[in-house]
């Protein structure tokens, strides 16, 4: 049994048993500069039984010592569980002394060792159960309690917490002679364990004042000294601030956690995390040192304000289980782009989401393991991969069709009742429905039911009749093969063409459940260019354009930008299901290279060379390529230099550049032209594919600066080299790398031009993944798989069932029924769009 992977079951049972009263944590990173591998702490766990129970603690560590009541125990210790005697009801104290590892993987406790000045630096991300990788613990979001937390590091360094340091004391030296502090926080709120955060290093810090309806609430900023110069406090500093003032209100409760900290950290899995009063952000995404768009800083503002949600849907009121875990994700997804369209600069974010998030959500919900927004988690590895496009972006979409259904005023007057009922507790969906049913007025039972309890997506056709526009719903739930019936508030538009630009003229609301109808005179006509169900992306759904409006959409351009997105998401979905060519989707981005949203001229740009990477028959795909690459040059052509939509042909030029070893000549010209040194390290990439740069060149580059990221692109770049794939493979498999370190290295591994080596592939793939699963953490062993998964292309007369991977994947699928459920979930997946992209081919 694998003990490290908690059931569900399990966590009911001990919840039921005991409840948490108190928990102290003393965590000792004296030593973290040298090179020791382990640190150690005590956990003090004060509980209360309700009834006999032989149960555990969590720990993931190298050793354990236990104390029940003061009184030294023998405990059995398995690595991740700690196993405790026999409880008999009441009050209880456990006291266990622990060993843990430092961890490269950002899982636990993270440390790092800045390649450019030698400093080390800690950082831990524990969701959804990795605090027990730091310290021993009941490891369920139902065990709500305060934690008191010491941290004992070297004096000089930033030591930080969920709450503000209370006090600290000198404790000596450690083995290098550097003075060493215990910190001592005041204690928290109640939350969760996962929620816990522990930040030690040289980290350099920012600070301001957000001035609230609440009082002065004190901000700290704080990122890694090489990247000080590049940290934009005034943003990160202003949207936070206007955060802390907007959503008090909306929430009917003041921020609830005192200081507000936020640290940016390298190496980070997620973008972001949420603990209470500590929110910790990836310096790789959210950090600039050089070129950035709009996009990225509205995606950063985005960011920013999804966290700070968390500190009430979440933190403040948290999920019983991970089933629920969308009652965090998708509300804070959805507060994300509510927040910035409402007090920031960045009011585009309901166009960016329409335009790139949706996507995710779609492809998401058309795989075989989609699952309802309400999910089963039966157990923490399903947890790890709960957290994707339909717990973030479909619930998000669904919840904006929740506030069209029942009104703005009366969704935040429900999210008030339902904070007001659940402080600092747990709660469930019915909770949440309960408080909106008595807010609005209307019963949510059906609505519920029918879009947090199903799966996949629905479509809606359009089709001119005399009398008006009929649109009618169809599809079919991929789990229970019922129809779907979803109740939908919708914005129809009527567009007409002007010049070469497409203006609504019209619109209607209207609720659509099965089929309706909608009169011409509501929408500007019967000779309207183009009907655009769900203008304004009020829903979660896709289009079926009729014949004229299909053609109007991809040959005019749009005025409105949030028509724009979505007319271009659902063009791309189109793509995607093989409804529309690559090359048509190409051209269609091609009569907007200089689009003013860098966020939705990014997402087309990635989507037209996946299309023509993926979808393309590979008789054509070169030439395909090629006139991308052409199309591209000419693009960055007519850009403004330095301008978003320069950046991001020049990145889409190394990209594409990459599968196009003849075109080095251009690529070497733009690089000549490039000093931004992200864009050079792209471009040097696909350089190295070609083989034309040599290792002496990328080392001089590196050789330039040095930083951690440019430790991460060398490392990709020298990958990418012609010939390295069997030293690249053998260090994939066994070498100790960390998360970023061993993605550079897939990366550079798979590049596709080095398909055709014998070495490419990963021998034996399904021979060696339940391996590569058991042997590795769940965060490395999913990159892993993942990123070799074996994608070949479809042979001449080939049918995609009798694809060579795809067989080898149906049979490793049919053999190892009793593989674990998350790892056969990334092979029905990789499957599914491997055979999607053999049947796009075919066309």
């Amino acid at each position: 049994m694998n003990t490290e992977n908690l059931s569900r079951s399990e966590a009911q049972q001990r919840s039921a048993a005991l409840d948490v009263i108190s928990h102290s944590i003393d965590l000792n990173v004296t030593e973290a500069p040298s090179a020791g591998e382990t640190f150690t702490v005590t956990s003090r766990i004060e509980i209360a039984v309700h009834q006999t129970i032989e149960t555990f603690a969590d720990f993931i560590g190298e050793d354990a010592k236990l104390s029940v009541d003061g009184v030294e125990v023998d405990p059995r210790f398995d690595g991740a569980r700690v196993y405790l005697p026999p409880l008999q009801p009441g009050s209880h104290m456990l006291t266990i002394n622990a060993t843990g590892l430092y961890s490269t993987t950002g899982e636990g406790l993270h440390r790092f060792r800045d390649p450019q000045d030698g400093q080390t630096y800690l950082y831990t991300q524990f969701e959804p159960a990795d605090a027990r990788r730091v310290f021993p613990n009941f490891e369920q979001p139902d065990l709500k309690t305060e934690f008191r937390i010491s941290i004992s590091a070297p004096e000089s360094w930033t030591i930080l917490s969920n709450s503000a340091e209370a006090r600290r004391e000198s404790i000596g030296t450690n083995s290098l002679g550097t003075a060493c502090v215990q910190v001592f926080f005041a204690p928290t709120k109640r939350q969760s364990t996962y929620l816990t955060a522990f930040i030690a290093g040289p980290y350099v810090g920012f600070h301001d004042v957000a001035h609230t309806a609440q009082g002065p609430i004190d901000l700290g900023f704080y990122c890694r000294a090489t990247l000080a110069e590049h940290f934009d406090l005034d943003d990160i500093s202003t949207v936070t601030k206007q955060g802390l003032q907007t959503f008090p209100q909306a929430f009917g409760s003041i921020y609830p956690w005192g200081k507000y900290d936020s640290v940016f950290v390298p190496e980070y899995n997620l973008g972001a995390m949420e603990n209470p009063g500590c929110v910790t952000f990836s310096e790789d995404a959210y950090i600039y040192r050089g070129l950035s768009t709009r996009a990225q800083r509205a995606g950063r503002a985005n960011t920013i304000l999804h966290e700070m949600s968390h500190m009430w849907f979440g933190d403040y009121t948290t999920p019983v289980w991970w089933d629920d875990l969308w009652l965090k994700e998708s509300f804070a997804e959805f507060m994300g782009a509510w927040g910035c369209a409402k007090s920031t600069q960045y009011t585009e974010a309901w166009v960016d989401f329409a335009g790139a998030r949706l996507n995710w959500a779609l492809s998401t919900d058309q795989l075989p393991t989609t699952h309802p927004i309400v999910a089963d988690i039966a157990d923490l590895e399903a947890a790890d991969q709960a957290f994707d496009g339909i717990t973030y972006a479909k619930g998000a979409a669904v919840l904006r069709q929740l506030v069209a259904f029942v009104g703005e005023e009366q969704f935040f007057a429900g999210v008030r009742q339902f904070f007001a009922d659940h402080a600092f507790a747990n709660a469930t969906l019915s909770d949440l429905l309960s408080a909106l049913e008595s807010s609005s007025g209307r019963d949510l039972h059906e609505w519920s039911k029918q879009w947090l309890h199903t799966t996949g997506v629905s479509t809606i056709t359009v089709e001119r009749t005399e009398q008006g526009v009929i649109l009618t719903q169809t599809g079919t739930d991929s789990v229970s093969g019922a129809s779907i019936e979803r109740p939908h508030r919708i914005r129809v538009s009527g567009f007409s063409a002007t010049n070469g630009t497409l203006h609504r003229i019209a619109s209607y609301d209207v609720d659509l459940r099965k089929t309706v109808t909608i009169p011409w005179s509501e929408i500007g006509g019967a000779d309207v260019d183009l009907i655009l169900p769900n203008d304004d992306s009020l829903s979660y759904v896709k289009v079926a354009f009729d014949d004229q409006s299909l053609a109007a959409a991809l040959s005019n351009t749009v005025a409105e930008p949030l028509s724009r997105s979505v007319i271009s998401g659902q063009l791309w979905q189109m793509t995607y299901d093989g409804l529309l060519s690559p090359t048509q989707y190409a051209q269609f981005i091609d009569n907007e290279p200089l689009l003013s949203s860098a966020s939705l001229l990014a997402q087309r740009t990635r989507s037209a060379l996946s299309a023509l990477r993926n979808f393309t028959n590979i008789a054509r795909r070169e030439a395909d390529l090629n006139d991308f690459f052409d199309q591209a040059l000419r693009a960055r052509d007519l850009a403004e230099p330095g301008s978003d939509p320069h950046t991001i042909w020049t990145r889409t030029i190394a990209l594409v550049g990459a599968y196009l070893p003849q075109r080095d000549d251009d690529i070497a010209f733009v690089l000549e032209h490039t000093t931004d040194q992200d864009l050079r390290w792209m471009l040097l990439s696909a350089r190295a594919v070609a083989g034309t740069v040599s290792p002496a060149v990328l080392d001089d580059e590196l050789a330039s600066s040095g930083s951690a990221s440019d430790v991460v692109a060398h490392l990709k770049a020298m990958t990418s080299l012609p010939g390295k794939r069997k030293d690249t493979l053998e260090r994939l498999l066994h070498d100790k790398l960390s998360n970023d370190h061993l993605s550079a290295m897939i990366d550079g591994f798979t590049q596709y031009v080095h398909r055709a080596e014998a070495s490419q592939a990963l021998p034996d793939y399904f021979d060696k993944i339940e391996a590569i699963w058991a042997s590795r953490s769940q965060e490395l062993a999913e990159r892993l798989i993942y990123g070799l998964y074996p994608f070949s292309d479809l042979l001449p007369g080939e049918r995609p069932e009798d694809n060579t991977d795809v067989k080898a994947a149906t049979r490793w699928l049919d053999e190892s029924l009793d593989a674990p459920p998350a790892l056969r979930k990334i092979i029905l997946d990789q499957r599914d769009f491997h055979l999607r992209s053999l049947r796009n081919q075919m066309r």
